[in-house]
């Protein structure tokens, strides 16, 4: 896939590509598991089994080949509700690179009242098994 420059999300679904760039908010969430064993002298033992990353995407465009066209709020919202899962790869500032599979978690909008002013929105993701591309 063609970098784009300026844009460091990459969300693919079929043979759709989409770009948008993080609204700084990356998190990473341990899940875990707690236990009760003989071993452990019947104290509650936890222990991380996976990390939930969620991402929140703004600025989103389709791309294909080397055209690309910007996602308005009814697109985004469409691509929110339409429960598929899209391949994710995440670049970092230092040119890392994480990929993993995601569901939409959420969309937000903010409209503003003065009708000169734009909107604007974010699409969250959830990963759960957002891994280091080496």
């Amino acid at each position: 896939m063609a970098r784009q420059a300026g844009y460091n999300v990459y969300l693919t679904k079929g043979g759709s590509t989409f770009v948008g760039v993080t609204s700084d908010e990356v998190s990473i969430e341990p899940n875990t598991k707690e236990s009760v064993t003989k071993a452990d002298a019947g104290v509650k033992q936890k222990r991380v089994t996976s990390h939930t990353t969620n991402i929140t995407v703004s600025g989103l465009m389709e791309v294909s080949g080397s055209d690309s066209s910007v996602l308005y709020n009814d697109d985004i919202m469409a691509l929110a509700m339409g429960r598929a899962t899209f391949t994710v790869v995440y670049v970092r500032g230092d040119g890392s690179n994480y990929t993993g599979t995601a569901i939409v978690s959420g969309y937000t909008e903010s409209t503003p009242a003065d009708p000169d002013e734009d909107s604007t929105y974010s699409l969250q993701l959830r990963l759960q098994d957002l891994h280091k591309v080496v």
